[in-house]
């Protein structure tokens, strides 16, 4: 597929290019939600979530996790011999939000952002809160809430993309920021669009970042 956006990409910013071919050569599950309060307490024990005041907290996505939360939190449920999960890399991560398209959202153009509330949980229309997973419209390939609700950890690093076309990128081998993708129910627009980039050091958390997981293919049974 076709990484980053393209220079005429309306709100686009200046770190999305250039746009490469990358290769995942890898198949991978992705969740077709975001990890849940409940799921993460489940595993955890306890719950750092700020948005816990409505009757169905419990399938809001967890939030206020660090990239390091979501390390541990991995680390636990594969000692419980149902796989291998990990983050996806960013480059995973674009493949599947993409979902086959090229367009500045998964659901297209949307230059005026008409349909956008229709498909995700951004600014200004969410209430200023994260809201339970799976109520918008999904991709193409039956995600959601790849655009907005809360933003998503990655595996990679943040640094520059290479100039060539790529077989399974995984970012620079260390860095200040991990990546974190799709906008949230804080932002506008241009933070929702299917190429944004995003990243905080991995010990910070906030109460707009969640994750999702992969599950390795090879470890399910046939």
């Amino acid at each position: 597929f076709k990484m980053g956006s393209e220079t005429d990409e309306l709100e686009r910013h200046g770190d999305e290019d250039p746009v490469r071919k990358v290769t995942i050569s890898k198949a991978f599950y992705l969740s077709k939600f975001e990890v849940t309060q409940e799921q993460w307490m489940v595993i955890m024990g306890e719950n750092p979530s700020v948005f816990t005041d409505k009757p169905n907290w419990r399938n809001h996505p967890v939030d206020n996790v660090s990239w390091n939360d979501c390390q541990y939190y991995i680390e636990k449920l594969n000692a419980m011999d149902l796989g291998t999960f990990r983050l996806p890399t960013e480059a995973e991560w674009e493949y599947a939000c993409r979902a086959g398209t090229s367009t500045r959202f998964y659901w297209g153009q949307d230059s005026s952002n008409v349909e956008l509330h229709q498909n995700a949980w951004g600014f200004s229309r969410a209430e200023g809160r994260s809201h339970p997973v799976g109520l918008k419209k999904p991709n193409n390939w039956n995600l959601y809430d790849m655009s907005g609700n809360v933003w998503e950890w990655c595996a990679d690093w943040r640094g520059p993309y290479l100039e060539s076309d790529t077989l399974d990128p995984k970012g620079p081998k260390n860095g200040a920021s991990k990546i974190y993708r799709g906008g949230s129910w804080f932002n506008e627009p241009a933070a929702l669009r299917s190429a944004n980039r995003h990243g905080h050091p991995p010990d910070t958390r906030g109460t707009n970042a969640g994750f999702r997981l992969v599950l390795e293919i090879n470890d399910v049974d046939n």
